[in-house]
C-alpha cells in the first residue's frame, strides 16, 4: 500500500505542476494484430510496442530483462547469467505465448511444452519490440493463448554509419558490441555483432561457487527494392549462450555442470504491389535450435555422468494477401505452411547405474488458413472479425475465431472488447517422447489445448494526450491441458494426455503520463487470479499483484535518466510453497560526450534486494555497468 500511496502522490505533484506544458505525443505504429501497419490509437487490441528509442534508452543486455515492466507478463529465470527463462503472458503457461522475429516463429521444438527461452535473446539490431494480449492464434496458428511477442529487426535507412560499444561491470562482465546500417541505392542494410561475458554467480542461494556464462550473437537484414512495387528481403540470425550451472540434487555447487544453446534463423520474403489495393507478402523460413548438457565426475557429485543434446528445427511458408477494398474496409488473407521436426540423445551415470534414451527424428506438418476483416468507420467505430481453419498432421482440424471492436466518443472516451479463441497443438515431445517410467511418455491420440478468453476495457487521453490511461479485463478458459500425472496405484508415472483445466481473469492498467519536454512517467498494474481447476491452486510462479514504475528525464540534450520500479507480490512455487514479494529498482543515465559519442552508467537492483523468481535459485544482488558507444 505504502508503494501505491508515494507512486500516486508522485504522479499528482507532476501533473498540478506541469498540466499546462506543450508536449505532445509521438505517433507509434504497430503491425502485429492485424498484420498490417496501423496507429496504436486505433487497434482493438491490448498492445504494447517499444520503440529503438526505449531500447537504446534503457541499456539493458537482454530482451528478459527489458520487457520486465511490461503490463500482464511475468518473466521467471531459474537462476541467472543464461539460466532458463519462462515468459507468462495474462497468466497462461510459457508454451501458450506465439514468438517471432520478423514474423518467422522462434521456439524449441524439442522441449516438452515447445516454448521459446528468452535467457539468451539480445535487442542487438532490434527496431521494435511489439506485445500483443489476448488470443491470437486466428492470425497466427498454434500457440498464441496468452498472445503474441513480435520481436522486429532494423531496417537500413540515411547513410551508412557504425556504431561500437564497450562496456563492464559488476561480477567481471564485459560487453562488446559492433553494428552498422543503412541505405546504398536500392540497398538498405543493417548488421550486429556482439559478445557478452561475465563471471556471474552461483545459480544455487547460499552456495559460493561462480557459474559463468558467455553470449555471441550476430544478426543480418538486407532489403532490396526491385522497382516501385516489388521488394526482396533477407534477414539472419544467431545466437549462442554459453553457461554453467548447479545439480537441483542436494541443492550444492557442481563445478563442472555446463548447458549450450544455439538458435539460428534466416528468412527470405518477396512482397510485391499487384494493384493500389492489393498487395502480397511471400515469406519463407527456416529455424534451427540446438541444445545440449554435460557433467563429469566430481569430488561433489562423484558418480555422476551426463552427456545429452537436442535438435528441434521448424520450415514455414507464409503467403499474405492484404486489400483494401474502401477506405473503411480491409481484408487480411492467406495460407501459411509448417513443417517441424526434433529428435534427442540422452546418458546419465548415478549410483544405482545408467540410463540412455534415444529419441528418434519424429516431423509433425501444420497446414492453415486465415481471414480477417476490418471495418474502420472514421476512427470512430472499428470491428474486426477473423476465421482460422488449421490441419495439424496428427492432432487433426481446427478452428479459432476471434471478434473484437471499439468506439470512440467526442470526448475522446474508447470502450472496446473482444471474443476469441486460441489453441496449442500438441508438441513432437508430448506426442512421441519414449515411455518412461519418471517423465511419461507419449501419446499420438491428444488433442489440443484448447481456449476462449473474452476482454472490455476503455482507453482516455487526455491534454493532447499528454496523459493516457487504459484499463482491460480479461477472463481465459482453458481446458484439454497436456500433462503427465503421477499414479500412484503403479508409482509411475503415465503418459501424456489431455487432463487438465484453467481459469485465469483479471485486469491489466496503465497510465502515461507526459508533462513537459523530455519528461515521462509509466504506470502499471496487473491484478489476475489463476486456478488450476484439477485441484484448485494457483498456477505456479505467476503473482497475483505486479506494479511498475517508470520515470524518464532529460533536461537537456547531453544527459538522461532513467528509473525503474517493479514490485512483483507473493505466488506459489512447486510443493505450494509460497514465496515472497520483492521490489527491485534499476537507475540509467546517458550523457552524450559529442555529436558521435555517449558514456552511460546503469545500476540494477539498486536497493540491493535479496530474491528469488524460482525458490532456491539466486538473483544477482546491486551491480553496476558502465560503458561507451561511438559512432562514426
Amino acid at each position: 500500500m505504502r508503494v501505491k500511496i508515494d507512486f500516486l502522490l508522485v504522479f499528482l505533484s507532476l501533473f498540478i505542476c506541469n498540466c499546462f506544458a506543450d508536449e505532445v505525443a509521438l505517433e507509434r505504429i504497430v503491425v502485429t494484430p492485424s498484420r498490417t501497419q496501423e496507429n496504436i490509437k486505433g487497434t482493438t487490441s491490448a498492445v504494447t510496442v517499444y520503440t529503438r528509442s526505449d531500447i537504446e534508452n534503457a541499456k539493458a543486455d537482454s530482451a528478459k530483462e527489458f520487457l520486465k515492466g511490461t503490463v500482464g507478463l511475468d518473466i521467471v529465470q531459474t537462476g541467472s547469467y543464461g539460466s532458463p527463462v519462462s515468459v507468462f503472458l495474462r497468466g497462461t503457461n510459457s508454451g501458450h505465448l506465439q514468438v517471432m522475429i520478423d514474423n518467422v516463429r522462434v521456439y524449441d521444438p524439442i522441449a516438452t511444452n515447445a516454448s521459446f527461452n528468452f535467457a539468451n535473446l539480445t535487442l542487438d539490431n532490434i527496431e521494435r519490440v511489439e506485445v500483443v494480449r489476448g488470443p491470437q492464434s486466428v492470425l497466427y496458428g498454434s500457440d498464441a493463448i496468452g498472445g503474441a511477442i513480435n520481436i522486429i529487426t532494423k531496417k537500413g535507412k540515411g547513410e551508412p554509419v557504425a556504431n561500437i560499444l564497450l562496456q563492464g561491470g559488476s561480477y567481471d562482465s564485459h560487453k562488446e558490441y559492433l553494428d552498422s546500417s543503412g541505405r546504398l541505392g536500392n540497398l538498405a542494410y543493417a548488421f550486429t555483432l556482439s559478445h557478452f561475458e561475465s563471471l556471474g554467480i552461483s545459480k544455487f542461494k547460499g552456495t559460493s561457487e561462480r557459474d559463468p556464462y558467455q553470449n555471441n550473437s550476430a544478426s543480418l537484414r538486407l532489403d532490396y527494392d526491385l522497382n516501385s512495387e516489388n521488394s526482396v528481403g533477407f534477414t539472419s540470425r544467431f545466437t549462442e549462450g554459453i553457461y554453467e550451472y548447479d545439480n537441483s540434487v542436494g541443492l550444492k555447487d557442481d563445478p563442472d555442470m555446463q548447458a549450450e544453446q544455439e538458435q539460428f534463423l534466416i528468412s527470405q520474403y518477396f512482397e510485391n504491389k499487384i494493384s493500389d489495393v492489393w498487395q502480397q507478402r511471400l515469406q519463407f523460413s527456416f529455424m534451427r535450435n540446438y541444445r545440449q548438457d554435460s557433467n563429469d565426475k566430481d569430488p561433489a557429485y562423484p558418480d555422476d555422468y551426463l552427456r545429452n543434446w537436442y535438435i528441434g528445427e521448424n520450415q514455414q511458408l507464409d503467403w499474405q494477401h492484404t486489400l483494401r477494398i474502401s477506405d473503411f474496409d480491409t481484408v487480411v488473407a492467406g495460407f501459411d505452411w509448417q513443417r517441424e521436426k526434433g529428435n534427442y540423445y540422452y546418458y546419465t551415470e548415478y549410483s544405482f547405474g545408467s540410463s540412455q534414451t534415444h529419441f528418434p527424428k519424429a516431423i509433425s506438418r501444420t497446414k492453415g488458413c486465415y481471414l480477417e476483416n476490418m471495418f474502420n468507420l472514421d476512427d470512430i467505430f472499428r470491428l474486426n472479425t477473423g476465421l482460422r481453419i488449421d490441419d495439424h498432421s496428427s492432432a487433426g482440424t481446427h478452428e479459432t475465431y476471434k471478434f473484437d471492436t471499439s468506439y470512440l466518443f467526442n470526448s475522446g472516451t474508447k470502450i472496446k472488447g473482444g471474443w476469441g479463441t486460441a489453441y496449442k497443438a500438441p508438441t513432437l515431445y508430448q506426442l512421441h517422447a519414449l515411455p518412461d517410467p519418471w517423465f511419461g511418455g507419449g501419446n499420438v491420440d491428444l488433442k489440443p489445448e484448447e481456449s476462449q478468453t473474452y476482454e472490455a476495457g476503455f482507453e482516455q487521453n487526455l491534454f493532447q494526450d499528454r496523459i493516457q490511461l487504459s484499463s482491460v479485463y480479461f477472463h481465459t478458459q482453458i481446458k484439454n491441458l497436456i500433462d503427465a500425472k503421477y499414479n500412484a496405484a503403479t508409482w509411475f508415472t503415465d503418459a501424456y494426455s489431455n487432463i487438465g483445466k484453467a481459469r485465469i481473469f483479471g485486469y491489466e492498467t496503465t497510465l502515461t503520463f507526459k508533462p513537459y519536454k523530455g519528461m515521462g512517467f509509466d504506470l502499471g498494474y496487473t491484478w489476475q487470479d489463476t486456478e488450476d481447476k484439477s485441484n484448485g491452486d494457483e498456477l505456479l510462479r505467476r503473482p497475483k499483484n505486479k506494479y511498475f514504475a517508470i520515470f524518464n528525464y532529460a533536461p537537456n540534450g547531453k544527459i538522461d535518466f532513467g528509473i525503474k520500479a517493479m514490485r512483483s507480490g507473493h505466488r506459489n512455487d512447486s510443493s505450494n510453497r509460497l514465496m515472497k514479494a520483492y521490489t527491485r529498482v534499476d537507475l540509467t543515465s546517458n550523457y552524450k560526450l559529442n555529436s558521435s559519442a555517449e558514456a552511460f552508467l546503469k545500476i540494477e537492483n539498486l536497493t540491493d534486494e535479496i530474491y528469488e523468481e524460482v525458490k532456491n535459485y539466486a538473483q544477482p544482488g546491486r551491480s553496476y555497468t558502465i560503458g561507451l558507444k561511438a559512432s562514426f
